[in-house]
């Protein structure tokens, strides 16, 4: 039987030489097929990683385009919010609301008789004037007269003033009330698409008198005439300037008082009307005045 030192004769020395011992245990993989081993195993986990990023990432994507889909179907989402450096900016305020009427400027012209005053003193409010006109020659003294009222331009006009006879418009100043007749009725002809007319009754007032019209009018020119004159009232009924806001009683005058004009006073003393035709022989019935004129609205928006 041979023993294992047959194998492995020795070396080098007679038959008694040591034998070199051996190793019965068998070795760890350390060749090509450990390397390759090690290498799948690594190989493998790295596949796996990647699939679960892929995953992952695909997962995000599809949310994200849920949260869009949502957004662009649902009308009472919220906007998107702005980035952090865009500020955004306020609207610009919205335009005052227009101011309250007030009396616009105008051009007057009249075709009175030689010894009449200019038409455009019904404008004049810093000096005791008056626009007076002559009637007519003696025995041919009638009313009828035409004024001429150019605005310039369209306004939109709510009510008319006036203020019938010489009355002072200053503080102290002259006054002629009784040298003229007194305007008593006067007819308002509005250039607007609606023709308006208006017809103001004056009652002899000693002062202004507003009158609101019917609705607005937007126009540039008015033709008044004047209806009727009467002799001024010794006791005219007084009334303060309506288109003046710190005076009482302003906004009934502008929006209309359910009264009108203040009556004359009944009472009141004044020389007789000349008959229709008849020759007059007093001097106030020679010409009429109008201290004043005024119309009250606001430039169209």
């Amino acid at each position: 039987m041979a023993s294992l030192f047959d194998r492995h004769p020795p070396q080098g020395g007679g038959p008694h030489a040591a034998a070199e011992p051996l190793d019965l245990d068998p070795a760890p993989n350390s060749g090509p097929d450990a390397i390759g081993d090690v290498n799948d195993s690594n190989t493998g986990a790295g596949k796996i990683a990647m699939v679960l990023a892929a995953a992952l990432l695909a997962a995000v994507l599809v949310i994200a385009a849920a949260m869009i889909l949502f957004r662009r179907s649902d009308p009472q989402a919220p906007p998107n919010p702005l980035p952090p450096s865009i500020t955004a900016q306020p609207s610009a305020p919205p335009a005052p609301p227009p101011t309250g009427d007030q009396a616009v400027p105008f051009t007057a012209s009249a075709n009175c008789p030689a010894g009449s005053t200019s038409a455009q003193a019904l404008t004049d409010i810093a000096s005791d004037s008056a626009w007076v006109c002559v009637r007519g020659a003696p025995g041919g003294q009638v009313d009828g007269q035409v004024l001429h009222i150019d605005l310039g331009r369209s306004y939109l006009l709510t009510a008319v003033s006036v203020t019938p006879g010489w009355v002072a418009k200053t503080p102290g100043g002259k006054d002629e009330w009784l040298s003229h007749r007194v305007v008593t009725r006067l007819q308002y002809d509005f250039n607007d698409d609606e023709r308006t007319i208006l017809t103001q009754d004056t009652a002899n007032t000693r002062g202004p008198v507003t009158t609101p019209l019917a609705h607005r009018v937007l126009a540039s020119r008015v033709t008044v005439i004047i209806l009727q004159t009467s002799r001024p009232p010794a006791s005219p009924p007084q009334r303060v300037d309506p288109t003046d806001a710190t005076q009482p009683g302003f906004i009934d005058s502008v929006l209309g008082n359910a009264d009108g004009p203040v009556p004359a006073d009944t009472t009141q003393t004044s020389a007789s009307e000349p008959e229709p035709g008849q020759d007059s022989s007093d001097p106030v019935d020679a010409t009429f005045a109008v201290a004043e004129m005024k119309f009250l609205g606001r430039r169209p928006q």
